[in-house]
């Protein structure tokens, strides 16, 4: 026996030592994010049987006594495929990111509420052809559910209105009235914005809490590792050879996890900007049927849907770009971001006109081909360096972790061979 070791002390450490430093890797790259073709994870890790204090589902009780050998040897396995999805990390830079998009919510949240254009240009508030001042009242704030309903009646009451203004087919209306639905365009606009925000929060808190749930988890396996170890151990390494795999160990862990949390960061990204590309391609297809559209009503529905569509694309993009600040990502500028969202306040009159109609077709086709082009780029990038840097620190703590894995079993074994493993108790 060489050098007595404090193991719930060290497990204390392990823990705070890797909430520490996700710390500092947000602090220096900004905040998590979700992604990937190879950033994508459509689950955080392999279901694994936790220990507890509650009784084991009949499927996860072992069908025979269990060995302290035996025991170790699934614990450590267990613990070994669970740190390979690093939880800590993720969950911290899934939190921040979290943080980041209330705050960014609140600071983009009008004090004052909506303002109602219709007044600045119809006297006493109302609308033409004899259409209530009153439908576009700026709405109480609500839960999302009910923001989403509420969003959902206002855009069959503009409906309405384009509808009774008689845009659709008549250019000399539509150049009229430009300004005027203009304004109910951003004011329809500001509102949505909220609603997909409030949806991307809801998204990311899904995402923390299933890390939250696998990192309880490996906390309850290190404890449960902790109480056995102990046991066996009596405080003391049982030689030298393992004191040094180990600190090694400890180490490898530490890099790992650093990186962790920086894929992180790149699988929120990467999963914004796939959704944004997704959303460009749909709104290139609703613009190419508004022409052939046989009805007003249908026309109107098909250039809502591809303005809401694009919208949630441009506020996808937004978040993905600010999921990774210290990161330019190619192809998309700041310019054509502001031609999108310049196209969309104006979509309802220019639809009406020829010129016009082919100029936003165009403004609509090159933006998503760039944006699609972004996701390309961003997931080469990814796996042609983090990926790699990501997959060899796991691999290195992986079989750090095999090695010392064995020779612990060897020592368990010479000292206790045969005795009946019974699971502590672990609150």
């Amino acid at each position: 026996m060489v050098h007595p070791r404090a193991y719930y002390y060290l497990l204390q450490r392990r823990l705070a030592g890797r909430s520490n430093g996700n710390r500092a890797v947000m602090s220096s790259t900004g905040m998590g994010c979700s992604s990937s073709v190879v950033l994508e994870e459509p689950t955080p890790h392999p279901a694994t049987p936790i220990a507890t204090h509650e009784p084991m589902p009949p499927s996860l009780v072992p069908k025979q006594a269990e060995t302290v050998v035996d025991a170790y040897r699934r614990l450590d396995e267990e613990i070994c495929a669970l740190e390979s999805t690093t939880p800590g990390p993720r969950l911290m830079t899934a939190e921040a990111w979290v943080e980041l998009l209330k705050t960014t919510k609140q600071s983009d949240t009008p004090t004052t509420g909506p303002s109602a254009p219709v007044a600045e240009h119809v006297p006493n508030g109302a609308l033409p052809n004899g259409v209530p001042g009153d439908v576009l009242k700026p709405p109480v704030y609500m839960d999302q559910d009910s923001l989403a309903e509420n969003i959902r009646k206002e855009m069959v009451k503009v409906r309405e209105i384009i509808v009774k203004l008689d845009i659709v087919a008549n250019q000399f209306k539509a150049a009229q009235q430009e300004e005027f639905v203009a304004r109910l365009s951003r004011t329809a606009m500001d509102r949505e914005a909220e609603h997909f925000r409030e949806e991307m929060i809801a998204h990311a808190r899904k995402r923390a809490q299933t890390l939250r749930t696998s990192f309880d988890q490996l906390k309850r396996l290190y404890l449960e590792q902790d109480h056995l170890l102990v046991a066996v151990y009596n405080g003391t390494y049982g030689s030298v050879t393992e004191q040094k795999l180990d600190a090694e160990l400890d180490v490898a862990r530490d890099v790992r996890d650093r990186l962790g949390g920086a894929v992180e960061q790149w699988r929120i990204a990467g999963g914004l900007l796939r959704a944004a590309a997704k959303g460009l391609h749909q709104v290139v297809e609703y613009w190419e049927l508004i022409r052939p559209s046989r009805s007003a009503e249908e026309t109107i529905t098909l250039a809502l849907d591809a303005r809401s569509t694009c919208h949630g694309a441009l506020i996808a993009l937004e978040a993905a770009q600010a999921a990774l600040p210290s990161v330019e990502v190619p192809y998309i500028t700041v310019r054509q971001q502001s031609a999108v969202r310049h196209a969309l306040i104006y979509l309802l009159t220019d639809m009406v006109n020829p010129a016009r109609y082919q100029h936003t077709r165009d403004v609509f086709g090159v933006f998503s081909a760039n944006v699609s082009k972004a996701v390309h780029w961003l997931h080469e990038c990814y796996n042609e360096s983090l990926k790699q840097d990501y997959d060899s620190a796991d691999q290195a703590a992986t079989l750090l972790a095999k090695t010392l894995r064995e020779e612990r079993l060897r020592y368990v074994g010479s000292r206790l061979p045969n005795k009946i493993y019974i699971r502590p108790a672990i609150g």
